[in-house]
């Protein structure tokens, strides 16, 4: 189970720490409809991409690194 610590990161169990930051602004594009992958070449796909506006593609482009090691963790159970 991923832990958090007080400055506001998730350690998931691969030992990855992401910023909670991000994950809920990912979260809150989610619930607007919007749904990201990787493309043959590990960049991000964010479609329907007419659903970001320019604040939105900011986030994207600050946070593309974490959000790809995002999109490529593995689901586990």
């Amino acid at each position: 189970m991923p832990t958090s610590t007080p400055d506001g990161f998730v350690t998931m169990r691969d030992g990855s720490v992401l910023p909670v930051p991000v994950l809920r602004r990912l979260w809150d594009l989610e619930a607007r409809g919007l749904r990201f992958r990787l493309d043959d070449g590990d960049d991000v796909v964010v479609s329907p991409g007419r659903l970001l506006d320019d604040s939105d593609r900011a986030f994207l482009t600050a946070n593309k690194a974490t959000i790809i090691s995002i999109l490529s963790m593995e689901v586990t159970n």
